[in-house]
């Protein structure tokens, strides 16, 4: 029987493979390329640092998020233990149109360090409190081009996301179907992916905060009806000379009883402008 884990998964979820390839803290430590509609504190965050993964080797990042009343930009360098050079750009616009309401743009590109390229871009609107809607195309770095729907509803504190990847190059179409269910100590996080041959992937996802990070623990479930389980756990870490370190551990095993260990450390320096930071977006 075919193992599918949690990395499996996460690359039937993912329209790129480029959240599996960067430094959990290339984005600017929100990722604010993926979901930013304007909110957050207005002015300009750099950091600076190094990654070391278990298993995708370590090198240096620098990125720069810049947030202004209606828009959202960033960039994002790195270079990895053999000297390859990668790219991340993103620029968001955000207009309100009401209360609770609001529309918006992406656009975002990426350089890896084997010089292939893939890009993304689109429109979204906020159609009330908690509720919007995201429609446009991602390029991957063979050259297919996927258009992209995405539903996102909340109702009673529970968000749902749903969306639809349809490759117009192959004519293949996947759906992905999320729940976000906020619980006392963290959420939890149930996602279904549904192939083009109709065969599904599900992962049940537990996060439980703590005081200094997070852990998850959860399982896969491939098409065949194997079960994966998976477990993680990040910290975050001032330290004395001024830099935050993100570090996670974990392991993954397979149906079949096999253990592979996962884990990863960034350790960063970060500045803000202008400085300090406001406490306040003029967004709010």
């Amino acid at each position: 029987m075919k193992s599918y884990s949690p990395l499996t998964l996460s690359g039937l979820f993912c329209a790129g493979a480029l959240l599996l390839t960067l430094p959990a803290q290339a984005f600017g430590g929100d990722r604010g390329d993926r979901g930013n509609r304007g909110d957050g504190t207005d002015g300009t965050t750099d950091r600076s640092g190094t990654y070391r993964s278990l298993h995708r080797g370590s090198g240096t990042f620098n990125s720069t998020v810049d947030r202004q009343p209606g828009s959202t930009s960033g960039n994002t360098t790195w270079t990895n233990k053999n000297g390859g050079t990668g790219d991340h750009t993103f620029d968001n616009t955000y207009t309100k149109t009401g209360t609770g309401t609001a529309t918006g743009t992406h656009q975002s590109s990426t350089t890896y360090a084997n010089g292939k390229t893939s890009s993304s871009q689109g429109t979204w609107a906020k159609t009330a409190p908690g509720d919007s809607t995201y429609s446009g195309t991602h390029t991957g770095t063979n050259g297919d081009v996927t258009d992209v729907s995405r539903d996102a509803t909340t109702s009673d504190g529970v968000r749902t996301v749903d969306s639809t990847f349809d490759n117009t190059t192959t004519g293949k179409t996947t759906t992905v179907d999320k729940t976000i269910d906020p619980t006392s100590t963290g959420k939890q996080v149930d996602t279904t992916a549904t192939g083009p041959n109709g065969k599904t992937v599900t992962s049940d996802q537990t996060f439980t905060k703590d005081s200094d990070g997070y852990t998850k623990t959860g399982t896969v479930t491939g098409p065949n009806g194997g079960t994966s389980t998976d477990n993680k756990d990040v910290t975050f870490t001032k330290n004395s000379n001024g830099t935050e370190t993100r570090t996670a551990t974990g392991s993954i095993t397979g149906p079949n009883g096999g253990t592979k260990l996962i884990g990863n450390t960034e350790t960063w320096t970060k500045t803000y402008t202008p400085n300090p930071a406001p406490t306040t977006s003029s967004n709010d």
